[in-house]
Order: C-alpha cells, then structure tokens, then sequence
C-alpha cells in the first residue's frame, strides 16, 4: 500500500507494510497546534514547576524551546517539500539537547529541553510515533500533506486549535499580570536578563 497523503491525495512513493501500525497512523490528517498554544502552555507548565519547586526557571529559555522545533521544521519541511514535523520533533533532538546540558556552562540548556518536551506534548507527538521515534521506522519523512490555505481554515474553523490559542494567550497574560510585567522596564529586564520583579537574575 503507497504512503498516499490526505487532501491532495499524493503518495510517497514508499511501500506501507499491509497491517502495521502505518496502517492506522501513516494515513492521518495533522492537527496543527499554533504559536500562542506552545508559548502559553509551556511557560504555564514551567511556572507551576518553579511555583512547586525551590530550582528556578529561565522562563525565556523555557519560551523559546517551547517554539524550538516549529522554527527549525517549518522552514525546513517546507524547502523540502516534506511534513513540517520533521527531525527537530523527534526524541533524538530532544535527548541530545539534554544530553548536551550536562556538559560545563550549558545547564541552561535544559530549560530548552523544557520547552521542546513542552512543545511535543502539545502537538500530541505520539499520534505520529514514526516522527517521534526516528529513525526507528525509516530514515525519510513523508512528504508535504498540507498547504497555508489549511493552516487558515484549521485555525478559523477548529475549535480544538481556537482553544488552545485561546487558552496560551491567557497564560500569558495571567503571567504577565502576576509577574509584574507590564512595564516596558521590566519587560525589557525579563527579557535581558530573565529576571521579574524582585526576583534574583537567572544563571546563563
């Protein structure tokens, strides 16, 4: 059975073995999950972490590992003319970031971490275990099944999207709120130096 792709009904061209698990994934349409959810719901998992926990959190570096893989694949997938969830989705660079954290000078790094691993769950990444668990099922990736014109249609028709949108934009600000933001002083400290009101700058 060929890798056919959803909506525009191409195909891979690579042979699908008849009753393995490609069989009930390979051909499955992709739920996009937008910037605000990955933002939001990550810093919002490593601000409950910080709150329970003495460690503190770089919340910048939380942030962009939270958008690390989308800034990689998307620009990649589609220069390639392949799915967008490519290699910066998978275990492999998840585990070689925090891998590399343990090395002298680069614990922050696992804030990064962080936020790629906060970003894989909000993608559901285990809905696609052949992108996650590269390369156990092969060393390619399955070509582009998806256009901007769906993005925009996802983003203004699925509710599921809409609320993850919806739910990221009001972490952010809840955090902003309660962080004492909202000043462009200490916005420009947050983001130069990690730092929030009263609080002590983070490690780099």
């Amino acid at each position: 059975m060929a890798s056919c792709i959803p909506r525009t009904k191409r195909c891979s061209g690579r042979p699908v073995p008849a009753g393995s698990i490609f069989d009930r994934w390979a051909l499955r349409d992709e739920t996009p999950m937008f910037l605000f959810a990955h933002l939001g719901i990550g810093l919002g998992l490593a601000w409950l972490l910080a709150w329970k926990s003495p460690a503190r959190f770089d919340y910048r570096l939380v942030l962009f590992g939270s958008i690390l893989p989308d800034l990689i694949d998307k620009p990649l997938g589609y220069a390639l003319g392949l799915e967008t969830r490519i290699w910066s989705h998978t275990f492999v660079f998840l585990f070689a970031i925090l891998a590399a954290s343990f090395a002298p000078n680069l614990w922050s790094l696992r804030f990064i971490g962080f936020g790629v691993a906060t970003h894989l769950l909000v993608d559901r990444i285990w809905e696609m275990p052949w992108v996650v668990l590269y390369p156990a099922y092969g060393w390619g990736f399955h070509p582009a099944s998806q256009d901007a014109e769906h993005w925009i249609a996802t983003l203004l028709h699925d509710p599921l999207v809409q609320a993850g949108e919806i739910v990221g934009v009001a972490i952010l600000v809840l955090f902003a709120w309660r962080k004492h933001l909202g000043s462009w002083r200490a916005m420009r400290e947050f983001v130069r130096h990690g730092t929030v009101p009263g609080g002590a700058p983070n490690r780099s």
